[in-house]
């Protein structure tokens, strides 16, 4: 009975230790971290500037202190601070009644100890307060983090053009 019970006690551990591994590995990690960003980029109808504003803080706190935005069809590709970054989500968020953000497929490498690269089809609907139809984008956005004190940090972000310009 008590060798039953060992082995049991064994193959919990081992079970159990599997799925923390796994659940805490740092690319679940990312994805749970990227998926919550998600959320924070999207705008709801009747959201207040306050509660944008906080959505904003948290997405901040994704954001290395410089960021590297690249939109290759423009041919831009700059390193932004935080606070320029969050002012361009605001403004493209205050034009519209609701966004819903997407992310459909989402990949994570782990190339280098404390790094990371993500590849993520977004997919991003706006619907303007007087516009009937909601606008509908999509594309692949590729994502560069790197390890920070307490999370991932987004470090460079190549998006496409399509998602930057909705009009």
């Amino acid at each position: 009975m008590a060798n039953k019970l060992i082995i049991i006690a064994l193959v919990l551990a081992v079970v159990l230790g599997s799925w923390f591994a796994y659940y805490y590995s740092d690319k679940e990690v990312i994805k749970r971290q990227l998926t919550g960003l998600a959320g924070k980029l999207e705008k709801e109808a009747g959201e207040t500037p306050i509660q944008l504003a906080l959505k904003m803080r948290a997405v901040k706190d994704q954001l290395a202190d410089r960021c590297r935005i690249v939109v290759p069809e423009r041919s831009f590709d700059e390193e932004l601070e935080q606070d320029l970054i969050i002012r361009y989500l605001m403004y493209r968020h205050n034009g519209y009644e609701v966004i819903t953000v997407v992310f459909e497929e989402l990949q994570v490498d782990i190339p280098a100890k404390g790094e990371a690269a993500a590849q993520i089809t977004v997919r991003i609907n706006m619907n303007k307060e007087n516009q009937a139809e909601a606008v509908e984008e999509s594309g692949q956005v590729q994502l560069i983090l790197t390890k920070g004190e307490d999370n991932w940090l987004l470090h460079t972000v190549i998006v496409p053009e399509n998602l930057v310009m909705i009009e």
